[in-house]
Formats: C-alpha cells, structure tokens, sequence
C-alpha cells in the first residue's frame, strides 16, 4: 500500500480505539437511557476489551481488502505504460531492455564499424583443400575437425580381422563409441592389446573358432594395436570425437561438410606421417585451407609388458 493511505487507516484505527474508550461498555448496554451506577463490573470490562479486539480485526481486514484493489490498479496503470499518478506510490520503474542475441548484436557492430566489416555467417559451412605428402602418397591420409564432439556413437561395430598373421584392415578411422571387434581367423593364438593413452586393452590369448573378443573405443586419439605374440602384426585406428571428417582422394583433396561456424582446429593425419594442425575460421560457405605432411618411418614397438619381444618373432 503506498504511503499516504497507511497513515490515514492508522488514525481511522486509533479513532475507533479511541471512540470505544470513551463510551464504556457499561453506559453503552443501559436500555432506559438512564446513566449506570457504580464503576463497570469485571464481566462488562472483559466484553469492552473483547470489543476493542473485534473492532481492530475488522480494520485489519478493510485495510489488507483495500490493498489488494489498490495493487490492482497500480498494475493496470503501469501495464498501459501511463495514465495518472496515483498518490503516494513511486513510478514504475522503466523496463529494461533484453540482451540483443548474437545475430543482432553482430549486425550492430557491422553497422557501427562501416562497410569494410561483414558480418559474421551463423550457417553451417564446408572446408575443404588439399594434402601434399613429402616423400609418400596421399594413401590412408584423413582430415578431421578435432574441436567439435559430438555424443559417443552406439551399435556401431567395425571388425578388424586376424588373418594370416596381420591385422585386416591396418587402419581404420572410427568415431568415439565404436566397439572394435577382433575375430581371430587363424590356427594359431594371437594377443591383442594396446598401450595407448585413453584406449589400451588386453583382450587375452585365443584362437581360431572362439569367441571374437571385443573392445570400445571412447577416446579421441591414435590407437596402436599390435599382437604380443607376433611383432610383425600391427594396426592404427584414429579415434575421432564427431563424423566432421574425410578421407582424402587420390588426388589430394578433400571436403569436409556442415562444419558449425567458428574458429575451428582441423588436423590431418596418416599412420605413415606426422599430424599436422591448423586453426581456420569458418565464416561462409566453403574455407579452403592445405597441408604438407612429412612421411615417416615405423619405429620398433615393445611388447604389452613393455619388454623386447623374444625369438619368436612372426
């Protein structure tokens, strides 16, 4: 309730008080008008008090009644931004106004800075280039955005033989969430394992005719596989976080498609070269970026222990 109306129920209040006060109960039950005799008996003192009690709890509800109307009107005056000033009662505050979203605040700063700044594109767009490898082929070479994941992928199985004493297919490039599956085709045992960051195993010793041991992967990065049985068997599976990423052609190429705008990290990636890296900003359509990528010997691997593989070296 605003400030002028509290203090005039106040003194209808205290007036009332005060009223009841002054005609007793004593000399208001006389019936023949006759003034009463003697100061008022316990009983009518307690009916004088209990009169007072009554008569305040019935202002304390014409009070709270009157505020509720006055609060309504104060809101649908300030709901019609306007209309007359009401006594006592400070003015609406002045709304304040939203944050502009991106879109609007980026064609504002276009507009402040002039003509020579464009505005930034919201869409999805493409990247693509090509790969040059010194001292190899383009064969196996993949690019990926590496700064953009996506949700693990569920039931997707891709199967990586043992057979003839190697590993079919040697490399592979698979989204986190993928179950790598390791059916062993040969008569003789083999050992799976990796010792890579965020995705070594050991999937045991088994054979030909048991059951395909399996593993998923859900670590973005290069797997190394390798047998322990056998040093010769190897095989590299790139984990990658999102399906933002290609093989290249055989003519060095490659497009990558709806690529979320932003400054993204795109790699490029073989397992007979080094990774490379770069930062491309994609506003637009298509970003055109290249690599040159330096081909690599294989070096000698230890055994899941960490140790030199003995004579038996198949």
């Amino acid at each position: 309730m605003g400030k002028t109306s509290r203090p005039i129920w106040s003194g209808i209040l205290s007036g009332l008080l005060i009223a009841q006060l002054a005609a007793p109960a004593w000399a208001q039950n006389g019936q023949d008008g006759k003034a009463p005799e003697g100061p008022p008996t316990r009983a009518e003192f307690a009916k004088l008090q209990n009169d007072v009690r009554e008569q305040r709890q019935l202002i304390i509800q014409m009070m709270q009644t009157e505020q509720q109307r006055y609060d309504m009107l104060l809101r649908l005056l300030q709901g019609q931004g306007g209309g007359t000033p009401v006594p006592g009662v400070a003015a609406a505050p002045a709304s304040v106004p939203s944050e502009p979203s991106p879109e609007a605040a980026s064609e504002k700063q276009t507009k402040r800075s002039g003509p020579t700044v464009a505005a930034v594109d919201r869409r999805p767009g493409s990247i693509e280039g090509k790969v040059t490898v010194t001292g190899g082929s383009v064969e196996d070479v993949y690019v990926y955005v590496e700064n953009v994941k996506m949700p693990l992928t569920h039931h997707k199985v891709v199967e990586i033989k043992q057979e003839g004493r190697q590993f079919n297919p040697r490399v592979a490039v698979v989204q986190t969430g993928t179950n790598l599956m390791f059916p062993n085709m040969d008569a003789v045992y083999h050992n799976v394992f990796s010792n890579s960051p965020r995705n070594s195993f050991d999937l045991g010793t088994y054979q030909a005719g048991d059951k395909a041991r399996s593993v998923t992967v859900t670590g973005p990065g290069v797997v190394d596989i390798f047998c322990n049985i056998h040093q010769k068997m190897s095989a590299k599976v790139l984990v990658v976080p999102s399906v933002l990423y290609a093989k290249v052609r055989p003519d060095g190429t490659f497009r990558i498609e709806n690529v979320p705008p932003g400054l993204r990290r795109l790699v490029a990636w073989s397992p007979e070269t080094k990774a490379e890296s770069q930062r491309v900003a994609v506003n637009g359509p298509t970003t055109e970026v290249s690599f040159t990528l330096a081909h690599e010997d294989a070096s000698a691997h230890s055994n899941k222990f960490g140790q030199a593989y003995g004579s038996y070296r198949d």
